[in-house]
Parts: C-alpha cells; structure tokens; sequence
C-alpha cells in the first residue's frame, strides 16, 4: 500500500459537533501527512517531515450497502492528539490498543488560531480500553497455604543412671598416700614407742608404708 493512501474511508469533521465512534481494530500507525489536495509529502520548515498518526476503526457508519464501516481517524492536529492523550490518561492506561472503543468529537474552534478564517480545530475524546483476556474466565483459586507438618511426638530421653558420689581424691603431696589425721596419728603413735607393726594396725595401712613416712 502506498505510503499516502489509505484503503479505508478517512473521517471528517466538517461541522462542530461532529464525531466518531468506534473500535480499534489494528495498532495505530505513523504516516507522513500530505499537501492539502495533493499526494506530495508534507514537510516543516526545519525540513522535518510532518507525522501523523492513523487509527482503522470499525464503525457502525454506512454510507452505502457495500460499506463495511471500516474507517481511518487520522490524527494530525494538536489538539487531537491532545483531545486522544487526555481520554488515554484517563482510562489510566499507556496507549490505545486494537479491541478499546475510541470516541473523538469536533466541539469547537481554537479562539488562538492566527488564520480565523480556517481556525484549529478543537476536539473532545474518550477512550474505553479492551476487555482482559482473562475476563469470563473463573477467578484463579487462591493458593493453599502449606499444611503444618504435625508435631512429632515428644522423644523421651532413657533415663540416665544415678550419679554416684564422687570419691574424694587422696590428698596429694602426703606420705604413703595417708591423710592428715593418718599421718597425726602415726606421730603421736611413734611419739609413744608404739611399734611400727602396732601402729600400720592402728591407721589400717601397712609397715612398708609407714617406712615413707620420715618421722
């Protein structure tokens, strides 16, 4: 297709209060506007072409039994682009989309326009976005929280044996391995003139032990 030709009917706004309504049906695209009444591409004076954007609807217009009310809303003007900008923030989405509804209506002329004889155009839009995919589907079930792994039952430890009582180490550093009321009483003992035989008795040990002992 050529890049100035479009095979659907272009839209119109002749008159205030003129406008259009329909659904989007392929992803708005960039062309290069034309010199009114010719094919020549259209340029600013920079040298910069001049861009416009069109939109194919399906509409319900029909002008004759063979239209298909396919139509192209070229948006070239400010205030258009504007009017379609304001509607598409307000459906708190980032841009058209092929299924939303676009309305656009011609309400009026710009009092600013430096040409009153042919003055800008002002328009009005409002923009429905599509149906989600997912509309008509039942709702996703909430996942399941994780069941809790039932406790296990407590493990009861086999009872320990009963501790028995540390025996007191023998005093180290003694003679013979005897205690200090053993070695108090050998001395008094020997103090005496008791025999060695008598006293090993007496303190439950034996002689070779008492032979340690250096009194």
């Amino acid at each position: 297709m050529s890049l100035f030709d479009s095979s659907n009917k272009g839209v119109k706004f002749a008159n205030i209060g003129d406008e259009i309504t329909g659904t989007i049906a392929a992803a708005p695209y960039e062309r290069q506007q034309t010199k009114f009444g010719t094919n020549e591409a259209d340029f600013w004076p920079n040298g910069d072409p001049k861009m416009q954007v069109l939109v194919p609807l399906k509409t319900s217009l029909r002008d004759d039994a063979n239209d298909d009310g396919e139509r192209t809303l070229y948006v070239a003007s400010k205030h258009m682009k504007q009017a379609i900008g304001q509607a598409i923030r307000a459906a708190n989405v980032a841009d058209v989309a092929p299924g939303g509804t676009l309305t656009v209506k011609y309400i009026g002329n710009s009092p600013d326009s430096k040409n009153p004889a042919n003055p800008a155009k002002m328009y009005a839009a409002q923009y429905t976005p599509p149906a989600s995919a997912f509309a008509g589907q039942p709702a996703a079930q909430p996942a399941q929280p994780a069941q809790q792994a039932q406790a296990a039952p407590a493990q009861y430890a086999a009872p320990q044996p009963a501790q028995q009582p540390a025996q007191a180490p023998a005093p180290v550093g003694t003679p013979g391995g005897l205690t200090v009321e053993q070695l108090t009483q050998v001395g008094q003992l020997r103090a005496a003139g008791i025999p060695d035989e008598t006293i090993a008795t007496a303190v439950r040990t034996t002689v070779d032990v008492l032979n340690t002992i250096p009194f």
